[in-house]
């Protein structure tokens, strides 16, 4: 990596994790400054091939991931609020919101796949599972199927009691809406960028 882009990088991570902490996410911020930590010292390794440059790709994905978390981690009620206030089809509204509230339940599911794996002594240990791994498959995807399908029919239901068929605007115990700290991450970012910019043709 050359020396700009190097401070591109960094400036990018250090503006998306002091985001994420004015959003309320500091374990999250630390958590993906450390992984970007970890990945940008790795990029300085002499590692060529399919290696490096999958390393190289990681490091370009961190920082948009570490804003990405701020939406990620936020109630799916207060994102439709928000695109209901865009304007958006309410298909498009819905699938997204769907996709958002569905991943999170995902991981508990798959969490209590695996503990109930553990609780019948399936396989006790891990190496049981790569020596075996049509039967962990088994054991792993028929149940979580079984569980995804128990658990979008709930999702319907709750959403068809929440009033997700109105026409009407939705109100939302949730405040969206573009605040100061959104206004100064936007301006410091441009800010900076424009810097960098004026630095390189400087130079």
């Amino acid at each position: 990596m050359v020396i700009a882009d190097l401070r591109l990088i960094i400036m990018s991570q250090i503006i998306a994790a002091v985001y994420l902490i004015l959003n309320g996410r500091v374990r999250l911020s630390i958590l993906c400054t450390l992984w970007f930590a970890v990945f940008f010292v790795l990029g300085l390794l002499p590692i060529a091939g399919v290696y490096g440059e999958f390393i190289l790709n990681l490091i370009h994905a961190i920082p948009p991931f570490t804003v990405g978390c701020a939406l990620f981690t936020q109630s799916p009620s207060a994102i439709m609020c928000a695109l209901e206030k865009w304007h958006v089809p309410k298909s498009v509204t819905v699938g997204i919101c769907m996709a958002f509230r569905f991943g999170s339940l995902l991981v508990f599911e798959i969490k209590s796949v695996i503990n109930g794996i553990r609780m019948r002594s399936i396989f006790p240990h891990v190496k049981d599972a790569v020596t075996h791994p049509a039967l962990a498959y088994e054991c792993i995807y028929v149940p979580l199927v079984m569980r995804s399908l128990r658990l979008s029919s709930e999702l319907a239901a709750s959403a068809r009691l929440k009033g997700i068929e109105i026409h009407e605007g939705r109100t939302s115990v949730h405040h969206v809406g573009f605040e100061l700290r959104d206004a100064a991450a936007a301006l410091i970012i441009v800010a900076i960028f424009a810097a960098l910019i004026v630095w390189d043709m400087v130079i």
